[in-house]
């Protein structure tokens, strides 16, 4: 049997070899895109407002807690009048929720009263509290970028 006489081959002939090196290289850059755009995601953030103006303080006496998320914070009420507390929770920030006699974290459990102070870890510092006041026009304001005293209190008359 005759072999096949050598055929010479331009020197820019495209090989097997090279195909699959060059879709090898592809999938890699590819990859590596992929990767970096994965490890640098950055989530959306929230946009709070820095205060908001609600209804008349009367409003909101039917009701021991209103969510305002707007400012992420409980609207409370007692016998001294309005408070506002926030809805982070000073373990890890996740957002607590309200039942009839406390704030609790759907986290990791921690436990805050209505005033949110911690009764149950792994949290160990209170909720802060945040100014209301009246506006101009005697309806409730919630400053966020105001923290007040727990014991502060917007007196209503109802």
């Amino acid at each position: 049997m005759k072999s096949k006489p050598d055929q010479k081959q331009s020197p820019f002939a495209f090989t097997r070899r090279m195909f699959l090196q060059i879709g090898l290289w592809f999938s890699a850059a590819i990859s590596s895109w992929g990767i970096l755009k994965f490890l640098s995601y950055d989530p959306p953030r929230e946009v709070l407002l820095p205060s908001i103006t609600l209804d008349e303080p009367i409003t909101y006496l039917a009701t021991p807690a209103l969510y305002v998320p707007e400012v992420k914070a409980w609207l409370m009420h007692d016998d001294k009048g309005l408070y506002a507390v926030t809805s982070t929770c000073t373990h890890l920030g996740c957002t607590v929720n309200h039942d009839d006699t406390k704030f609790v974290c759907p986290c990791h459990g921690s436990q805050f009263n209505n005033s949110g102070e911690v009764l149950q870890g792994p949290a160990v510092d209170s909720l802060e509290h945040y100014e209301v006041s009246l506006s101009p026009n005697g309806r409730v304001v919630i400053n966020r970028l105001v923290t007040v005293s727990a014991i502060d209190r917007l007196g209503v008359d109802g």
